[in-house]
């Protein structure tokens, strides 16, 4: 029960990033704080990874355990009671056009907008195919390394790599994307060394060869991290003006439910025995990850969303100015 609170709240939590960004800043800081955003989930379970190993180890007592227990709960009150006295739904002022303009929600009314929107389809179909394969091999990392000799050491390693450099990239997209807007060159590019850095990790990934997989690792984090905030501005540009929480929730939905499914299938397919073993060992699990990466990239090569909620904001702008020169 005590995880069944915990879970439901995360959906909340993770439905947010763009919603927030959005809510709070221009434009042009807009990108940058949907990177942030993003990566705060990723930090925030290798954090949560990291911590409990350092209180609870094998053979503790009880008592390391009742700790581990009160610095989450003494951490979660924390937060929770700085949103609740610190934190405003929103600024004063709106920071952009789009927000000084947002519609209500209209559930049923946006929920089929979504599902006639091509572009969108599109999006979901390929985010959440890479979003899912993503998590399943985060989550299943040790399992798929340890046939070919390496240790959960090793594999905490690997998970700390995956972290650090998609953190460091997702900043750098952040950027780039609000200095440029060019979100669907950046997304088509990412996805390209996403789907490159995966097919590295199958062909790398063969007894003593910790750093070459080290780098094949790093590069998977490198790529597929930024996909997450490039892939919610996409997503919230070529639905506009439907509301940022319902474009980017339903893309971490599907992606997470998504993803239980690709954990269990993975599971089930490491268990296999390779269907080579010559200088490439071919498992099924590696037939999986190819497929899925290679679908997910093909598919969203075609995207080509438009800029709506751009768009509206330079017709704003353009239409202020006109009226400020008039004056």
């Amino acid at each position: 029960i005590g995880q069944l609170f915990p879970a439901i709240s995360t959906a909340l939590f993770m439905n947010i990033t763009a919603l927030f960004a959005a809510r709070w800043f221009a434009p042009k800081q807009r990108d940058v704080a949907t990177a942030i955003g993003s990566m705060a989930n990723p930090l925030g379970l290798a954090v949560g990874s990291l911590v409990p190993s350092l209180i609870v180890t094998d053979g503790s007592s009880s008592t390391s355990f009742f700790i581990l227990l009160i610095v989450e709960a003494g951490f979660t009150l924390l937060t929770t009671l700085l949103v609740l006295f610190l934190f405003r739904s929103e600024p004063p002022t709106p920071p952009s056009p789009s927000e000084e303009h947002r519609l209500p929600i209209n559930i049923k009314k946006d929920l089929i907008d979504l599902l006639k929107n091509r572009h969108y389809l599109i999006l979901l179909f390929s985010f959440s195919l890479g979003l899912a394969l993503f998590n399943a091999i985060t989550a299943l990392l040790y399992q798929i390394i340890q046939p070919t000799g390496y240790s959960s050491t090793d594999a905490g390693i690997f998970g700390a790599i995956i972290i650090i450099a998609g953190l460091l990239n997702a900043f750098l997209a952040g950027i780039i994307m609000d200095r440029t807007h060019a979100y669907r060159l950046i997304l088509k590019l990412l996805s390209i060394g996403a789907c490159g850095s995966c097919i590295y990790f199958i062909l790398i990934l063969q007894p003593n060869q910790f750093y070459p997989l080290a780098v094949s690792i790093g590069l998977m984090g490198f790529f597929l991290l930024p996909l997450l905030p490039v892939a919610f501005e996409c997503a919230v540009e070529c639905t506009y003006p439907i509301r940022a929480e319902w474009s980017t929730g339903l893309l971490m939905c599907v992606g997470n439910v998504l993803g239980g499914i690709f954990i269990f299938v993975l599971g089930e397919l490491i268990k296999s025995k390779p269907i080579s073993n010559s200088m490439i060992i071919i498992t099924p699990t590696s037939i999986f990850i190819l497929c899925c990466s290679v679908i997910s990239t093909l598919v969203l090569l075609t995207y080509n969303g438009p800029y709506l909620r751009l768009e509206a904001e330079h017709r704003v702008d353009t239409r202020t100015f006109s009226d400020a020169s008039i004056l």
